[in-house]
Formats: structure tokens, C-alpha cells, sequence
């Protein structure tokens, strides 16, 4: 009689398997840094393409914001917003504006038969929204607030060091102002202009 022996075979761990496991935990540990590197961004490089955004509200069709690939004359911008009684544009109205510039509010309204067109920035939030910078030289606090990266007080002390030392000649003269370190300036930037 034999003995009785146990013999226990072991699984050959496949090399294949095990490197093919690592390749992968390699791929996707390389996948979810570039995402959380790129997800925050480099500071301040924000792109804007050359489109000029206009508002246009007021006696028109199609109320809104309109993209150009140049600043639109007035008579474009109507055309474009399609104007309720669009044969009564004469020419003198069209030639007071013979170009919109970025970030305008035209608003067009028809009073006793005679359109009257009046113009002011587009609010900052818009403005915000669309990439188009906002002056600091003449925002209100509530205009400085909406920009990312200022809050409240340092909106106050924009306008308090404007009052002080008059407007700001280059941008970079911002990072004076009290609570505005370089990170924080990096981060504006692009939402700002003079």
C-alpha cells in the first residue's frame, strides 16, 4: 500500500496578469492628476477669443446679447436684433453710432414715432460671464464684487485707494491696494483692465 501523500498544487501566478494590473493603476493614477492639475488651471489664463458682445434691449424682437466678429454699427445691430419698425431708422441715428463698442447696453426705444438709442456699460455680471474685462478706475463696489477673487472689503479698498491716490495708470498698480497679495492678482487679472 502506498502512503497517502498531500500534494498541493500552487497557482502560477501569471506575470502577465499582475504587470497588465499595474499598467492600468499607472494609466489612471496618470489620468487623475493631469485632471486635477488642469481642473484648477494656471492662474490668470483665462482666453478670450475677439468676439465683441453686445446688449440690446428696449423695442426690439429678440432682446439679448449679440456676438461680433468687430464692433457693429448701429445700423448692423438693429439689423440684427430685428427691430419692430425697422424702416423708421434714418440715417443721422446711424451715423451718431457708427460703431458699438464691447460691452455696451444699447437700448432702443420708440417714443411719438422717433427711435431714441441710449447707451451704458452691460452689467458686470455679464461682463463676468462673457470674459470682458472690467475698468477698475470707474467700477462701482458692487461691479468690483462680482469679479472672482474680490470680495466686499477688498472691493471697498479699490475704491478707497482710487480716492486716495486717483485712478490706477497701469494694472499693475492694483497690487497696492491693501489685501491684494500676487496670487490674488493672478487670479483677477484677466477680469480686469484700466
Amino acid at each position: 500500500m502506498k502512503p497517502l501523500v498531500w500534494v498541493m498544487k500552487t497557482k502560477k501566478n501569471n506575470n502577465r496578469h499582475i504587470g497588465l494590473f499595474i499598467l492600468i493603476l499607472i494609466l489612471l493614477l496618470g489620468w487623475v492628476i493631469k485632471n486635477l492639475l488642469f481642473a484648477q488651471g494656471d492662474l490668470g489664463s483665462i482666453e478670450r477669443e475677439n468676439n465683441i458682445f453686445i446688449l440690446v434691449t428696449g423695442a426690439v424682437k429678440n432682446p439679448g446679447i449679440y456676438m461680433f466678429d468687430r464692433e457693429p454699427s448701429l445700423k448692423e445691430l438693429i439689423a440684427k436684433a430685428d427691430y419692430l419698425k425697422a424702416n423708421l431708422i434714418d440715417a443721422k441715428l446711424c451715423d451718431a453710432y457708427p460703431s458699438v463698442a464691447q460691452g455696451t447696453n444699447v437700448q432702443i426705444s420708440l417714443e411719438n414715432r422717433n427711435i431714441h438709442v441710449s447707451t451704458g456699460p452691460m452689467p458686470a455680471a455679464y461682463k463676468i460671464t462673457l470674459k470682458i474685462p472690467i475698468s477698475v478706475n470707474t467700477a462701482s463696489l458692487e461691479e468690483l464684487d462680482t469679479i472672482p477673487g474680490i470680495g466686499p472689503g477688498l472691493a471697498e479698498n479699490i475704491i478707497n485707494y482710487i480716492s486716495l491716490y486717483g485712478p490706477f495708470k497701469k494694472i499693475e498698480e492694483i497690487k497696492n491696494v491693501p489685501g491684494m497679495g500676487k496670487l490674488r492678482y493672478l487670479k483677477i487679472k484677466p477680469y480686469i483692465s484700466i
